[in-house]
């Protein structure tokens, strides 16, 4: 038996930046989205149709290690 997950709630479709740990809603079906607070790019897919999961950084715009996140 395949038991189908979906999430209902306030939180559906909300991602959460990994760099600040701001929750936001990403545009539906979008495969890059920019954080909103710190400006970091993730790569993101959708799983269920409502679902946005993160799949890591966009490592072209990624800060170099001892680069400060500054806000763009």
């Amino acid at each position: 038996m395949k038991i189908r997950k979906v999430m209902e709630g306030p939180r559906d479709g909300e991602i959460r930046c990994l760099a600040c740990f701001t929750r936001f809603r990403p545009k539906s079906s979008v495969d890059r989205v920019k954080c909103p607070s710190c400006g970091t790019q993730w790569r993101i897919s959708w799983p269920y149709p409502k679902t946005a999961r993160l799949q890591g950084p966009v490592w072209e715009t990624y800060p170099k290690p001892g680069e400060p996140i500054v806000k763009k």
